[in-house]
C-alpha cells in the first residue's frame, strides 16, 4: 500500500499551498473576518475555478472525479491557513450527503452549482437538547394528501448554515429516520446566524411547515453516518495542517525572541518541550492518514471498521490539537494571549475542531460501547 502522495495530490498541495501564501495571508484572512458575511465570495469563487469544490463529484455532476484523498489534501492545506470558507459544510457534509442520497434529478439541480460556486449547502442535523446525537431527531417531516412533504423543527450549530443556499435536513418521518432537501428562502424556513469561537459562520435554523424534498434514493442512516464520518476524516486534516502550521511559528518564535541576550529556543527546556510537540504531529498525522484509509475502503462489509477506525482515530486528534495548541500559546508567553497575532486564532479553530461533530468523551464512550479498536477475543486455553 502506496500512503505516499502521488504526483498529481503533490501538484495540488504546491500549487494551493502557494496560492494561499499568496493570497490568503494573514492581513487578507482579518478583512475577511471582520466582513459582513464573514467569508469572500471572490475567493470562493476562485476555488470552484481550481476545481476545489468538486474534487470527489462524477464528471457527470460536474466535477473532478476524484477521491477523498485530494480532499484531504485541500482540507489540511486550508488548515494551515484558517480559511473561513465554508468548504467542509459545502464541498464535504452537503455534497456528499446529495451524491449518496439524492435522485438523478436532485444531483443534476444541486451538484453542478456546487461545483462552479454558485451554491452553498449545510447539513443540518444536531438539535437543540440532543449534544451530538443524530438518529433520533425531534424534527418531523409530513406528506400532504398531494404528495407535497413539509418539516417542522429546529436544528442548531449547522455549520456553513449562515450563507447556505439550501439544507440537507434529517428528520423523522413516520418514526423513521429521512433526509431532506430545503431551500434556505423556502416559506417556513428561519435562521439565526452565529459566529463560532473560530470565525467560522454557522447558524440555528427552525422549520415551521417548510417544504421539501426527500432525498430518498438510500438508506438514510447509512447516509448520516458515512457522511459524517467522511466529514470527521477531512476536519482531522485540517487539524494537521493548523497543527502544523503552530508549531512552525511557535518554532520560529523560539529562534528569534530573545531573553538576557540569547534566543529563548537555546533553553533546553523549551527545545525538549518543543521535539516532543513534533513526535505528537507526526502521530496526529498517521491518524489523520489512517482515518483516511479507513473512508476509501472498499472492502466489502467495512462500515462498521471504517466508523470504527475513525473515531479513534478522532480521539487522538482531538487530544493532540489540544496539547500543542495550548503549549504553542505557553511557548509565546503573554504575546499569544493576544488577538492582533495568529497563534491564538490557530487555538481557536483547533478548539473547535475538537467539539465539532463530537468530543473525546462522546467518542470514548461511543468506542468503548463497540468493543474499542482491537475486537477482544478469548483465549485458547486447551
Amino acid at each position: 500500500m502506496d500512503l505516499e502522495l502521488n504526483d498529481i495530490q503533490q501538484e495540488l498541495a504546491s500549487t494551493l499551498t502557494k496560492y494561499l501564501r499568496t493570497e490568503y495571508d494573514t492581513a487578507t484572512r482579518e478583512a475577511i473576518l471582520h466582513s459582513d458575511e464573514g467569508i469572500s465570495r471572490d475567493q470562493w469563487n476562485q476555488f470552484a475555478e481550481m476545481g476545489l469544490l468538486g474534487l470527489a463529484v462524477p464528471e457527470s455532476y460536474g466535477g473532478a472525479e476524484m477521491t477523498f484523498a485530494e480532499v484531504a489534501v485541500v482540507l489540511e492545506a486550508f488548515g494551515r491557513a484558517l480559511v473561513l470558507e465554508p468548504f467542509l459544510a459545502t464541498a464535504v457534509l452537503g455534497a456528499n450527503a446529495v451524491l449518496a442520497a439524492g435522485n438523478e434529478e436532485q444531483k443534476q439541480e444541486i451538484l453542478p452549482a456546487v461545483c462552479e460556486g454558485r451554491t452553498f449547502l449545510a447539513f443540518a442535523a444536531l438539535e437543540p437538547g440532543l449534544r451530538y446525537a443524530v438518529d433520533a431527531p425531534s424534527t418531523t417531516a409530513s406528506a400532504g394528501a398531494d404528495g407535497t412533504v413539509t418539516l417542522t423543527g429546529e436544528k442548531n450549530s449547522v455549520l456553513g448554515g449562515d450563507v447556505a443556499d439550501h439544507f440537507i435536513v434529517t428528520a423523522t418521518e413516520n418514526g423513521s429516520l429521512g433526509l431532506f432537501l430545503v431551500a434556505a428562502d423556502a416559506d417556513g424556513v428561519s435562521r439565526a446566524a452565529h459566529r463560532q469561537a473560530d470565525g467560522l459562520g454557522s447558524a440555528s435554523v427552525r422549520f415551521e411547515g417548510a417544504a421539501a424534498q426527500r432525498l430518498d434514493s438510500a438508506d438514510a442512516h447509512a447516509v448520516v453516518a458515512e457522511v459524517l464520518d467522511t466529514a470527521n476524516a477531512a476536519i482531522m486534516a485540517e487539524a494537521v495542517g493548523a497543527m502544523e502550521a503552530s508549531l512552525t511559528m511557535t518554532a520560529e518564535y523560539l529562534k528569534t525572541r530573545e531573553q538576557f541576550g540569547a534566543p529563548i529556543g537555546t533553553n533546553q527546556a523549551l527545545q525538549h518541550r518543543a521535539a516532543d510537540l513534533y513526535a505528537e504531529l507526526e502521530y496526529a498525522r498517521s491518524m489523520a492518514l489512517y482515518s483516511r484509509l479507513a473512508v476509501t475502503s472498499e472492502e466489502v462489509g467495512s462500515e462498521k471498521d471504517r466508523h470504527r477506525d475513525v473515531i479513534a482515530a478522532k480521539i487522538i486528534i482531538d487530544q493532540t490539537a489540544r496539547n500543542i495548541s495550548q503549549e504553542s500559546i505557553q511557548m509565546h508567553g503573554g504575546i499569544g494571549m493576544t488577538m492582533e497575532y495568529p497563534i491564538g486564532h490557530y487555538a481557536k479553530r483547533l478548539t473547535v475542531i475538537s467539539r465539532t461533530f463530537d468530543d473525546v468523551d462522546s467518542l470514548t464512550a461511543e468506542l468503548g460501547e463497540i468493543g474499542g479498536l482491537i475486537e477482544p477475543h478469548a483465549a485458547d486455553l486447551s
